[in-house]
C-alpha cells in the first residue's frame, strides 16, 4: 500500500508569522491536528505546527496565544512522498518518534499530511498476508 492511499489529502497551511491562536482556530475549524508552515507566496514549507505543540510549547510555559508559530513550530519537518510504502513510512515515523509527516509529490509540492494513525501496523501486515 502506499502512502497516497491513506493519506489525508486536505491541505490546510498556516504562515509562520500567524499567531498561536489562530493556528488553534484554524485547526478546530478544519478539524486537524497539524498544519504545515508555509511561507507565503513562495509555497515552501518550512515548518510544521501541531495542537500538542500549541498546549506544551505556549500554554504550559506560559507564553502569549499571540506568540507567533514561528516561534515554537517544528523547523524543516520530516517529509514522506506521496509513492513511499507505507509499513517503510510506520518505521521511519516510529524510529523518528513523531505522529505526522508531510507528504510531498515527485515536484516536492506538499499534498496531504499522513497520521500514524492512517498506517497499517505490523500486526495488520502480517494479517493480510494470511
Amino acid at each position: 500500500m502506499r502512502v497516497k492511499d491513506v493519506m489525508s489529502a486536505q491541505i490546510v497551511t498556516i504562515s509562520p508569522s500567524d499567531t498561536a491562536q489562530s493556528a488553534a482556530r484554524l485547526m478546530l475549524e478544519t478539524e486537524v491536528g497539524a498544519l504545515p508552515v508555509e511561507v507565503p507566496g513562495v509555497g515552501a514549507i518550512v515548518g510544521i505546527v501541531t495542537d500538542r505543540d500549541i498546549v506544551v510549547s505556549v500554554l504550559a510555559r506560559g507564553l502569549s496565544t499571540s506568540t507567533a508559530v514561528a516561534e515554537f513550530m517544528t523547523v524543516s519537518p520530516e517529509l514522506c512522498n506521496e509513492g513511499d510504502d507505507t509499513t517503510a513510512v510506520a518505521a521511519r515515523m516510529r524510529e523518528l518518534s513523531v505522529r505526522r509527516l508531510v507528504v510531498a509529490n515527485a515536484d516536492r509540492r506538499v499534498v496531504g499530511i499522513v497520521s500514524l494513525v492512517d498506517l497499517p501496523t505490523e500486526k495488520q501486515d502480517r494479517e493480510d498476508a494470511r
